[in-house]
């Protein structure tokens, strides 16, 4: 069931890096506290999580796998180009992801 939650904060805070980047550097202020209000949630869940899992198993999953999840966000979303190195990149985050988990 957990790790549902950190596959929640994961999601959560994807949403809330697509919000930041909306916010055009705080220059429009509705995505701006939209972002901000998410990332209160993602770390109000990340709390939960450590009680119940190392911080660093945690911590490297839930940035690890937020990062190509943004990254997904931004080629859909944002019209982001992906190069070979970043796809290479994000294969060997997966890869690192699972060993720590296993």
């Amino acid at each position: 069931m957990i790790y549902v939650v950190l596959f929640a904060a994961i999601v959560i805070a994807s949403v809330g890096d697509a919000a930041l980047k909306k916010s055009e550097g705080f220059q429009r202020l509705g995505p701006a506290f939209a972002g901000v209000m998410i990332y209160f949630l993602t770390f109000y869940l990340l709390s939960l999580i450590v009680t119940e899992l190392p911080i660093s198993v945690t911590y490297a999953t839930w940035s690890g796998i937020g990062v190509i999840l943004t990254a997904i966000v931004g080629v859909f979303v944002f019209k982001e180009k992906l190069n070979k190195k970043t796809a290479l990149s994000m294969g060997v985050l997966i890869v690192g992801v699972v060993l720590l988990n296993v």
